[in-house]
């Protein structure tokens, strides 16, 4: 009976010990949470530029959204698993043209070149994936959730410093492809603003479709607070695709790519999951996802943050994967 108890004993101390160290996981993660989302309305440094004529430009005007095209880079050319339905057609939020210069996407520590010495924040991105109903409505989506054919999607992105976004497809891992910037997309510039909302299809009125091929996407997001090296923006990636526009989606190669998968596992990310998802409610209207719009503190928080653990980083490499059976 002794041993029965002692036995006992233990189990109930180690069942209190894993809910305490959950509890204070939890409470860990909701920090990361609610500093991404308190540094809404914050002032930052300008993104670094590599080149003296790299200056911010005024926000242009809004122009007509491009025609509609094909979208072939969630994948394979013309064989994607996952579509973009009417295509990634809209336009950026910002302006200005970037070259290929700068730190290299290995280059993540801190040093002479990097930008995050200074007091700067950790980089950091926030996303939140929404399902897009018949009518229309957009509803969260669990990061983990399997997708089947038919499934639509859009990607709400929010960064927490000036910068430079790049994303990326690799279906099943294999023959990466930038989907962002697009030379289509005010002419290929892909400087962010912190907390300024970006969506994948930039304009959230189309989306991601999955069609009947099993697969698995790997979204790979760049955050940097320069042009990454060797990585066409801009004039660089306008010349890149010549008269090829609509269907020109830039390809690194095999030893770029490497580096950019590298910075998915490193430097150390905090990474975290709002609990207030579980409260969201009636589908939103996209309109509701306007993109260019500064984020307000009052806004829910994305469903997922991920931060550098060191202001040291200039990047952020962030991998979500849309498995689809």
């Amino acid at each position: 009976m002794c041993l029965k108890f002692l036995a006992a004993a233990a189990l109930l101390a180690l069942v209190c010990g894993a809910s305490a160290t959950a509890r204070q996981q939890g409470q860990d993660e909701q920090k990361v949470v609610e500093d991404f989302v308190g540094s809404r309305g914050v002032s930052f440094d300008e993104p670094a530029a590599s080149t003296a004529a790299e200056k911010p430009k005024p926000r242009p005007t809004p122009r007509p959204t491009p025609r509609p095209q094909k979208q072939t880079g969630a994948g394979k050319a013309g064989t994607a698993s996952a579509k973009t339905k009417k295509a990634g057609a809209g336009q950026s939020s910002t302006s200005g043209s970037q070259t290929a210069a700068g730190p290299s996407i290995i280059q993540q520590a801190g040093g002479p070149a990097s930008s995050g010495a200074g007091g700067a924040r950790p980089v950091g991105l926030g996303y939140t994936i929404y399902m897009k109903d018949r009518l229309g409505g957009l509803s969260v989506a669990e990061p983990t959730r399997q997708f089947k054919s038919g499934d639509a999607i859009a990607i709400a992105l929010e960064t927490n410093t000036d910068g430079y976004l790049y994303v990326f497809n690799a279906e099943d891992g294999r023959d990466p492809v930038m989907l962002f910037p697009h030379v289509l997309l005010d002419g290929g510039s892909n400087r962010v603003s912190a907390h300024e909302r970006v969506t994948y299809p930039a304009d959230v009125n189309y989306s991601f479709e999955f069609d009947d091929r099993p697969a698995t996407e790997h979204l790979y997001i760049v955050v940097s607070r320069r042009p990454l090296e060797g990585v066409p923006s801009g004039e660089a990636l306008a010349a890149y695709c010549g008269a090829r526009r609509e269907d020109c989606y830039w390809r690194p190669t095999p030893e770029q790519w490497e580096k950019i998968k590298a910075g998915a596992t490193g430097p150390r990310v905090k990474e975290a999951k709002s609990v207030l998802v579980a409260d969201a409610q009636k589908p939103l209207r996209p309109a509701a996802l306007t993109r260019g719009i500064k984020i307000k503190k009052s806004e829910p928080a994305p469903s997922v943050v991920r931060v550098n653990d060191s202001a040291d980083s200039d990047v952020l490499v962030t991998r979500i994967e849309l498995a689809h059976r």
